[in-house]
């Protein structure tokens, strides 16, 4: 139960906001820097807005691969569009790509 709280997407924004909010602070005193109170509260709602839209990002499962493959009427296959082998054609040019035997 305390562990969904936790990961909740609004819950775990907060908590590396102060994480961070506390790095910035550490550094600030290390390195002089005299931050002032706004300055704190923009780098706060930066972190906040950052890790909240990357969760929300990653709970859409746009970059999953568990979803269709097959858009606009194919499959996209990555392996067939890398070349295969050891061999690299470029500008009509042929390079062997692999460990040099000297």
């Amino acid at each position: 139960m305390f562990l969904e709280y936790i990961t909740n997407i609004y819950i775990l924004p907060l908590i590396s906001t102060i994480i961070g909010l506390f790095i910035v602070y550490l550094y600030d005193k290390f390195e002089k820097k005299q931050y002032t109170t706004p300055m704190y509260l923009r780098i706060g709602i930066l972190i906040y807005i950052s890790t909240y839209s990357s969760l929300y990002i990653s709970k859409l499962n746009c970059f999953s691969s568990t979803g269709s493959t097959s858009q606009s009427g194919g499959s996209f296959d990555p392996q067939l569009s890398m070349p295969q082998g050891n061999d690299l054609k470029s500008h009509l040019e042929q390079f062997k790509i692999g460990v040099p035997t000297f």
